[in-house]
Parts: structure tokens; C-alpha cells; sequence
């Protein structure tokens, strides 16, 4: 008797709360804003638990305001911040950039990602209808309601908590305070003291990480095979760890600190470059895609190099156009221009730098990236992971062109470390956990002076006669 009554007064008591609840409010306010995060909860993406919460409390505020545009300048603040704060995280990009996130998403081509335009135009949709349905929610007038409308958000963040938590390790714009620095140049000891060939090549290659799933493993190993550098090299290879974009790596490895290009000082920097520069090297940066994307063409300079050249001057040297999602000159065409640059040199010792782009996410599939079709890997994995195989069928050619360039007889002595900037960022969570969250891989190539290198020939040759 008692169970049964005390059975009916909970009933009755959620029923009041659930007819309490302010839903309007809560779809217009919460869901609307972050419906491009839950439509991402079932395959992936960043944690956005602080961010949801910052705009629940700017949801409080303005929804309590009576003028209609005070609210709707609300509105889209809410959807502004989540939006910025989802574009930086899923990019590893610092939240100091989150006023670059129009710089970047304006350099998107978007006909190469249609996954990009179905969530723009979701989002449009969405905001509009926020933005007429918002204002005219009504402010709330009992406790109960205020109290619901905290639960909701709670439930919301606590979803999205449960949704990001197998991949929240994998974002990771900055380093943690105190977190010893680490790259490929510190830890080959590369200075101009130590490079005993005549010249440095210095790579960078976009979203090359390390993977963790046996398959990709050893489709890395053929890719990357140490075997047919052995020849004309010593061959090192290794990881080190990684945080933040791509121009985080680069001032890593450069500057052997842990700061992006908006962070770091280069008006008051020694770096590397300028150790090389002054050491007699002549120093040379390339980069296959645009000359004022995070305005490397005014940091270039100032991180010492002498000679700059981006996508137009690339393929204007003759390098092809290729189209993606972030288009440019196309990187199996670079290192030939590396090496006529080396072959055609007046200066004593160089330093090259390259960072190539054509495996920026998502890789799109393209006839002049041939990524049309992608044959690595086994069929199954291939069809299962189409988006994955591409971004390792860019990597090859990469692969395959710096290859083919430094095995050339008349490549000059150089040495060549060629390192990742950060984990491919994937969104969907079944790529993204195929790879090591904390690390980056890197080769370095030791030119063998020409006694060693005509030895290993000769008996290359006689083990293939017999």
C-alpha cells in the first residue's frame, strides 16, 4: 500500500518536473547551437564539455534580456563560440587562434569536402531558425523550471562527455606547463656543427602520425622502407612527441620550444635557421600551398630563411596544380625542385625546408592526386577505411618522389630528416584511435661519404650476379 502511494507521488513529482521543463528554451538555446556537435557524437570528434557550459551560461543571460535583439545577438554569439571552439579543437589548433578560425576556414576549397558543406549548411539552417524561434521563448517563472533547464544542460555535457571520451587524449593544441620539449632535431643533435654533409633537407610532411593498428603498420613499414635508402645512407628512424597544428611543429623543430607562429617571438629568436644561416649554409624555405595562410611570409624571413617560395612560385618552376580540400602545388613534384636547386647551386652548403600540404584532411578523391581509387592495403580494409587509404596513398607518392629524387646519382651530399607535424586529425573516431595520440614519426637519411657508398654498390652487384 505504501509502495504503491509512494510509487504514485514519484510518478506525479517527475511528471510535474517534465511538464516543467522549458523545452522551447532548451531546443533553441542549447540543442540548436550545438547541433553540429551531437550530430558528430556517433562518429567522433573533440570534447566539448567547457565550451557547451560557457554557452549554456551565455544562453541564461541573454534569454532573460526583453529587447529581441539584445537576444538574438545571443544567439549568435552562442553559436560563434561553439562553432570557433569546435573548429580549433578538431585541428589541434590553440584557442589563442580562435579569432584566426575565418583565415582558415576561408582557405577551405569547399567542392573537395562535401562533408563540410552539409554541416555548413546545417548550421545555416540551424541558426536561422534559432534566430526567429530564440527571441520569442519565454523567460522562466518558477523554480522548477530553472531547475530543469540546469539539468538539461547537465545531461547534454555529460552525453557529450561520454560520446568524446575514447579520442579526448588525441586533442591536443597545447603543451602542458613544464612538458620537457622534444623533437627530431634535438634528438639527432642536428646543428651546424654535427651536419657533415655538404648540405641539410629539412621535411615536414602534413598528417603523417604513427600508426598503432597492426595493418597500417606494416603498410607504413612498405611505405617508408628503410631498404632502399640503405644504398647512399645511414638510415635513423624514431618518434618524438607532438602538440598543437602544423605550426606548432614547425616551431618545434626550428626553435625547440612548444609555442605556434602567433605565440613565438621571431622578432627576438635564435633559432636553428639562423644557427645554419650564420654557419654558411644558404637557407631556402618551401611551402606547396599559400604564400599568407598564417602569414608564413612574414615569419619565413624573420625564422631566417633567405630564400622563400610558396605554391605560385612552385608551379611556376613547373610543379602541378593539385586540387583538394586545401588546394596548392603538388608535393611529388617538390623534391625534384629540391634537387635542381641543390644541383644548380652557387653556395657552398644549403639548408632546404620543405612542408608539403596534400595530405591536409580530408584528402579528397582527385585524378591528379590519384586518389580516384586507392589499392594499399588489403580490399576489405580499403573499402572500409576509403578516407584512411587515401591519406596513406598521399604519403607514398611523397614517399616515392623524395625517393626517387635522392637516390639520383647526381643528387648532392645531403643529409635529410624527414619528420610529422601532428597525427592525421580524423573525425571519425574508429581512424583516429588507429594512431598514437602523443607521437610523430621521423627518418633521417645520413649521406655515406662515396667510398662507403661505391662498397655497398659493388656488393650489391655481386650478390645480384650470383
Amino acid at each position: 500500500m505504501f509502495n504503491e502511494i509512494d510509487l504514485r507521488g514519484f510518478r506525479g513529482f517527475m511528471f510535474k518536473l517534465f511538464k516543467e521543463t522549458p523545452w522551447r528554451w532548451v531546443l533553441c538555446w542549447i540543442i540548436a547551437p550545438a547541433i553540429a556537435v551531437i550530430a558528430m557524437w556517433p562518429v567522433g570528434g573533440p570534447s566539448m564539455a567547457t565550451p557547451l557550459a560557457v554557452a549554456a551560461m551565455l544562453a541564461f543571460f541573454f534569454s532573460r534580456r526583453e529587447a529581441v535583439c539584445l537576444r538574438r545577438v545571443g544567439v549568435v554569439l552562442i553559436f560563434i563560440t561553439i562553432g570557433a571552439t569546435y573548429v580549433t579543437r578538431s585541428f589541434n589548433i590553440g584557442l589563442t587562434n580562435i579569432w584566426r578560425v575565418s583565415d582558415y576556414t576561408g582557405e577551405l576549397n569547399l567542392a573537395q569536402a562535401p562533408e563540410y558543406v552539409i554541416g555548413g549548411i546545417l548550421l545555416a539552417a540551424t541558426l536561422g531558425l534559432a534566430l526567429w524561434f530564440a527571441p520569442k521563448t519565454k523567460r522562466f517563472h518558477s523554480r522548477d523550471q530553472w531547475i530543469m533547464a540546469i539539468a538539461m544542460v547537465a545531461l547534454v555535457i555529460n552525453i557529450d562527455n561520454a560520446a568524446t571520451a575514447s579520442v579526448r587524449g588525441s586533442y591536443k593544441a597545447t603543451a602542458p606547463a613544464g612538458e620537457q620539449i622534444d623533437s627530431a632535431m634535438l634528438q639527432n643533435d642536428i646543428n651546424p656543427s654535427t651536419v657533415e654533409a655538404k648540405n641539410l633537407v629539412v621535411v615536414i610532411v602534413e598528417s603523417w602520425g604513427v600508426p598503432v593498428d597492426p595493418h597500417d603498420v606494416n603498410l607504413e613499414r612498405e611505405i617508408w622502407n628503410s631498404d632502399q635508402w640503405s644504398r647512399k645512407y645511414e638510415v635513423a628512424k624514431g618518434t618524438s612527441k607532438y602538440f598543437g597544428s602544423t605550426t606548432n611543429a614547425e616551431v618545434r623543430e626550428w626553435c625547440a620550444v612548444w609555442a605556434d607562429h602567433n605565440s613565438f617571438d621571431f622578432d627576438n629568436s635564435r633559432c636553428l635557421t639562423h644557427l645554419f644561416r650564420d654557419a654558411g649554409f644558404h637557407t631556402t624555405a618551401m611551402h606547396s600551398f599559400k604564400r599568407d595562410f598564417f602569414a608564413r611570409e612574414e615569419w619565413y624571413p624573420k625564422l631566417g630563411f633567405e630564400d622563400v617560395y610558396f605554391d605560385q612560385d612552385l608551379m611556376a618552376n613547373g610543379a602541378r596544380f593539385c586540387d583538394g580540400v586545401f588546394a596548392g602545388a603538388c608535393d611529388q613534384d617538390i623534391p625534384q625542385q629540391i634537387g635542381d636547386i641543390l644541383r644548380s647551386s652557387k653556395h657552398d652548403r644549403n639548408l632546404i625546408y620543405w612542408l608539403t600540404v596534400n595530405a591536409h584532411l580530408p584528402v579528397s578523391a582527385d585524378p591528379i592526386l590519384d586518389t580516384e581509387t586507392c589499392n594499399l592495403g588489403d580490399r576489405e580494409w580499403g573499402e572500409q577505411y576509403s578516407l584512411l587509404c587515401r591519406s596513406y596513398q598521399v604519403h607514398k607518392q611523397v614517399a616515392d618522389a623524395i625517393t626517387i629524387e635522392v637516390m639520383r646519382d647526381d643528387f648532392p651530399e645531403s643529409d635529410i630528416l624527414i619528420v610529422g607535424d601532428h597525427m592525421p586529425p580524423f573525425f571519425p573516431r574508429s581512424m583516429r584511435v588507429r594512431f598514437n595520440a602523443e607521437l610523430v614519426p621521423w627518418i633521417y637519411l645520413k649521406a655515406k661519404s662515396s667510398d662507403e657508398a661505391a662498397e655497398i654498390d659493388s656488393i650489391t652487384k655481386v650478390a645480384l650476379a650470383r
